[in-house]
Order: structure tokens, then C-alpha cells, then sequence
């Protein structure tokens, strides 16, 4: 008889006891499907990469949301829902870019074929900051206001749950922990590392922008 998928509900706590809001938390396993990674997308391709694109945005002079996290292989959206133009760029990370959207509603689309994490910021406004995280799993999520994360029709089996964000002070920004899925009951994880502060993605000294850039 098959083994039936079961869905697992986490919490990511500080030291404290008190919740993580907006960390990364993806699952890792030896089991070949949960690392499945889709051919890598092109202008004619019909996969998910093409169909249905994780979106960054830029919206008030802001990267949104801060982190974006995208599985390998497949494609990403910049969207700038300002009137105004943007200057996106790559300050690291595995994949290298700088590109302009000059207008409301314009976009590019991106395939990111390379793990890793890339800090990205705007050269005209220099306050904005986000990240792209690159993983090699389908079963990923953002922690809620509560810390929370529930994965879905996860096969039994024993995974690694990694917690990542770009101002967690440990050893590549993240802390990993052995699981065994199904879970009886949720699953309450404590980070004791500690967090640095997250940039505000604000101008102290705002201005107009140049049309001529």
C-alpha cells in the first residue's frame, strides 16, 4: 500500500520564544523527486518556469517582497509598478545582471540555473535592497507573523529543514536541522543565533527623478 502524503505545520522561534516572521524555511531530502528541477526554460518553452514566473516587484521605490525565493531552473518576473525607472543590479550571488525598467507596468523575466543567494539593490535608488534565494527543492515558504510554515503532500521520509535569512548571523545566513515527515503534531524549531537589523528601504533625502538617465 502507498505511503500517504501528510501535511507538516512549523513554527521558527527565537531564543526568546518569540516568533520569526518572514524567514525562509525549505526541505532538502535524498529522495531524487524532491530535487526535481525543470528544463531550463527558453522563449519558446511551455514549462512552469514559462507559465507561471515568481514575480519581484518594484513598488514605492521597494523591492517587494524583500526576499523572493525561486527553485533552480526556474524563471523569475521583475515587475516595476512605479512610474518612474528602476536600475536593477546584482551586488552578488551567482548570477550577475543590471538592467533598466523604465516605466509603470514594465518587466523582464529571468532564469536563475545556479544555487546560491543574490543581494540586489537599484542604482538610482540607492536605499532600496532585496535578495533572491536559489534552491534546489519545490517545497519552500515564508514564515507568517505567527512563524509559521505548513508544507503540503510531502512524502514520509527524513528531510533537512533549512531556516534562511539574509540577516541571520550564522554560517551562510541559515541553520539546518534533521526532520522526520510525517510530524504527529507541529513542529516548534528555536533559532538561538541572532538576527542583524533589516535595512530600512526608505530615503532620508528624497528626490526627484532625473527623465534623462
Amino acid at each position: 500500500m502507498a505511503l500517504q502524503a501528510q501535511a507538516a505545520n512549523i513554527y521558527i522561534m527565537d531564543d526568546n520564544n518569540q516568533p520569526m516572521e518572514n524567514m525562509v524555511v525549505y526541505l532538502q531530502s535524498n529522495n531524487p523527486a524532491a530535487f526535481a528541477t525543470p528544463a531550463l526554460a527558453s522563449d519558446s518553452s511551455t514549462t512552469q518556469a514559462r507559465q507561471n514566473p515568481v514575480e519581484v516587484h518594484q513598488k514605492d521605490k521597494q523591492f517587494s517582497p524583500y526576499i523572493t525565493i525561486v527553485q533552480k531552473g526556474y524563471q523569475l518576473k521583475f515587475v516595476n509598478d512605479d512610474d518612474i525607472t528602476h536600475h536593477i543590479y546584482s551586488a552578488s550571488g551567482p548570477k550577475r545582471f543590471s538592467f533598466k525598467l523604465r516605466q509603470d507596468g514594465v518587466n523582464k523575466d529571468m532564469v536563475f540555473d545556479q544555487l546560491g543567494h543574490i543581494s540586489m539593490g537599484c542604482n538610482i535608488h540607492d536605499w532600496m535592497s532585496g535578495h533572491i534565494l536559489i534552491v534546489d527543492t519545490p517545497h519552500f515558504a515564508n514564515t507568517d507573523n505567527k512563524g509559521l510554515v505548513s508544507f503540503d503532500n510531502i512524502a514520509p521520509g527524513q528531510y533537512q529543514l533549512v531556516v534562511w535569512h539574509p540577516q541571520l548571523q550564522a554560517i551562510n545566513n541559515q541553520n539546518s536541522y534533521q526532520i522526520d515527515l510525517p510530524l504527529s503534531k507541529p513542529l516548534t524549531l528555536t533559532v538561538t543565533d541572532t538576527m542583524g537589523e533589516i535595512p530600512s528601504q526608505q530615503s532620508l533625502d528624497d528626490f526627484e527623478f532625473l527623465e534623462g538617465y
